[in-house]
């Protein structure tokens, strides 16, 4: 019995992730027409999440700084 894949085997330059993972994203669209809308709803609620908990890392960071300096808030 046949296996038909649909893949996109990838390479990443981890030196230049953006201009990359764009271009993943990029022939991924491409090639789900279709579902343009659903796939980038989904990287953007990904993208939200991720940038949600740097955030909260770096208020977490602060608090901790500023307590360990002897500054009274």
């Amino acid at each position: 019995m046949a296996k038909i894949k649909s893949t996109l085997d990838i390479q990443l330059d981890l030196t230049r992730p953006v201009e990359d993972l764009t271009e993943v994203i990029s022939a991924v669209i491409a090639s789900q027409p279709a579902r343009r809308k659903e796939i980038i709803i989904g990287l953007d609620i990904a993208v939200a999440n991720a940038l949600a908990e740097i955030q909260a890392q770096e208020e977490k960071d602060e608090i901790t700084d500023n307590d360990s300096s002897g500054k009274v808030s």
